[in-house]
């Protein structure tokens, strides 16, 4: 995976906020709806907006990926979408606090209506989700004091 200096997360963040992308009316129906199956937190969560990504990339594994960079006021998110066995896609993330670095999740979990909960993988401060059938998801990361959630996902889009 990428390692990201500041210069890198500097010039994103500079180009991400210029652009300035809006979620659509589905996906604000979608994250209402994935809200309302939540139990009511017990300490803040912030919902977090895509800013960048979705272009085809190669991978080292061999295959196709796209990342996709989201943030929070304080938080950036990069998410990995690639090729796995057979029609399935393998997530692969990262937590960063915009002053400190990378965090580690307490716990990042894959949300659908049509499919059970799945628990991420941490290795380090990346966290892995294999096994993944393309769809629309929600990603809830756990942090220490808050949670996180990207309430549109497009895996395998």
């Amino acid at each position: 995976m990428e390692k990201f200096t500041d210069e890198w997360l500097e010039t994103t963040l500079r180009r991400a906020l210029a652009e300035e992308p809006r979620p659509s009316q589905d996906a604000v129906g979608f994250a209402l709806g994935l809200a309302r199956m939540l139990p009511k937190p017990s300490r803040p969560s912030l919902l977090a907006r895509l800013v960048s990504g979705g272009q085809p990339l190669a991978t080292a594994r061999g295959g196709e990926a796209q990342q996709r960079l989201y943030e929070t006021d304080s938080h950036l998110i990069t998410l990995w979408d690639e090729a796995d066995a057979g029609t399935s896609r393998y997530l692969i993330g990262q937590v960063y606090d915009k002053v400190s670095g990378p965090l580690i999740p307490t716990t990042v979990t894959l949300l659908s209506a049509q499919s059970p909960e799945q628990d991420a993988r941490q290795e380090g401060s990346e966290f892995h989700i294999a096994a993944v059938a393309p769809g629309t998801y929600a990603l809830r990361c756990a942090l220490l004091d808050t949670d996180i959630l990207l309430p549109e996902i497009e895996v395998g889009g």
